[in-house]
């Protein structure tokens, strides 16, 4: 409205529906970004897949907490140390990041690829995007 764009009550709800991705009925910050920029493209869709296979350890196509359980060590976690979660809690909570499309402790390349897709969004350089996930999975 500031903008001088009106729109119907139908009107404006397709449009939050294009751009309100989890469907909670409000469009944040890297929703918006996402909408507008699209998907990552392949350059940086092989650096997310590169990521996601140092997960599956075992090469089945999923990551499960088994998985994660040998490459990410929860032991000192300052929340593990203390006794407020139990270490298969901290796991849980690490792959909730990712396990988005269906709760089921189980990351699919998919839900991978949205998560990375909201932080892909917001980088506009391919060469940094491709810094940024090979310097945080050791690539």
């Amino acid at each position: 409205m500031d903008y001088g764009v009106s729109l119907n009550k139908e009107e404006a709800a397709k449009v939050l529906k294009h751009f309100d991705r989890d469907g909670n009925g409000q469009v944040d910050f890297n929703e918006f970004i996402r909408s507008i920029r699209g998907e990552p493209n392949a350059a940086r869709k092989a650096v997310i897949r590169q990521a996601y296979n140092k997960l599956d350890v075992n090469k089945d196509g999923k990551v499960t907490l088994e998985d994660v359980s040998k490459i990410y060590n929860v032991q000192g976690h300052p929340e593990v140390v203390s006794g407020r979660k139990s270490q298969e809690q901290v796991f849980v909570e690490f792959m909730s990041l990712w396990d988005t499309q269906k709760k089921d402790a189980i990351v699919t390349f998919d839900e991978f690829v949205e998560y990375y897709s909201d932080i892909s969004a917001g980088i506009d350089d391919d060469a940094y995007f491709t810094a940024v996930l090979t310097a945080a999975w050791k690539l």
